[in-house]
């Protein structure tokens, strides 16, 4: 996988997180159990694929890194990380609903974590590290964060440092090779291209992703 490819990928998994982090954070009874459901699973899903397009990249020591912060509640980092990751797999590949109960904090309805998580084979199980599922996620997704920071800068560095020539280049080598685009539409964007409105649309992009690397998406 390219530098890129990882920064944007991982941009991409942050904004899913943020957007439903938010909906998550304003569920007030009574609560729509789909919404829940939906929101609780796109950003458990997220999570956990942010990492992992990282890990691609860098392997067992960046899992490693990462297990060493998120440690809670006498839970090991790996435990975290496992339970998270079976919750995940649960939810992608089991439909598992992560929000199937719930109470009301602060006048806030919050899924109640499921006690026990287990793998696909069912012959490993983690235990949940907290009672509340947000308070699990918002700890991982904190904890994680300085760890992507400083696996992803070197990345980051290197896309920022293509020079404008290349990043034409690129686009246009791109362009073309998009085979459903009609022949006047890519005649369209070449004319109307250039590297400044690329350059621009590139800071945005990663304006955006220090931003959400920097803070948590969460409100409360």
């Amino acid at each position: 996988m390219q530098d890129t490819e990882i920064v944007y990928g991982v941009l991409w998994h942050l904004e899913c997180m943020a957007l439903s982090a938010n909906a998550i954070d304003n569920f007030r009874p009574p609560a729509d159990v789909f919404q829940m459901r939906m929101h609780y699973s796109v950003y458990i899903t997220n999570l956990i694929s942010a990492i992992d397009v990282v890990y691609e990249k860098f392997g067992k020591k960046f899992y490693n890194d990462i297990e060493k912060n998120i440690g809670m509640n006498a839970c090991s980092g790996e435990s975290v990380h496992s339970y998270v990751r079976e919750l995940r797999n649960g939810v992608t590949h089991r439909g598992i609903d992560p929000a199937c109960g719930g109470v009301v904090v602060d006048g806030i309805v919050r899924a109640i974590a499921i006690p026990k998580v287990s793998n696909r084979a069912c012959n490993k199980s983690y235990d949940t590290p907290a009672n509340l599922l947000h308070e699990i996620l918002m700890h991982f997704e904190i904890n994680a964060k300085p760890v992507l920071i400083h696996y992803l800068d070197p990345l980051i560095t290197h896309v920022v440092s293509v020079s404008p020539e290349s990043i034409l280049s690129n686009y246009i080598d791109e362009l073309e090779g998009v085979r459903h685009m009609p022949e006047w539409a890519k005649g369209l964007a070449r004319e109307h291209t250039n590297s400044e409105v690329l350059i621009e649309a590139q800071c945005h992009q990663i304006s955006k992703l220090r931003d959400l690397l920097k803070s948590t998406t969460w409100t409360n």
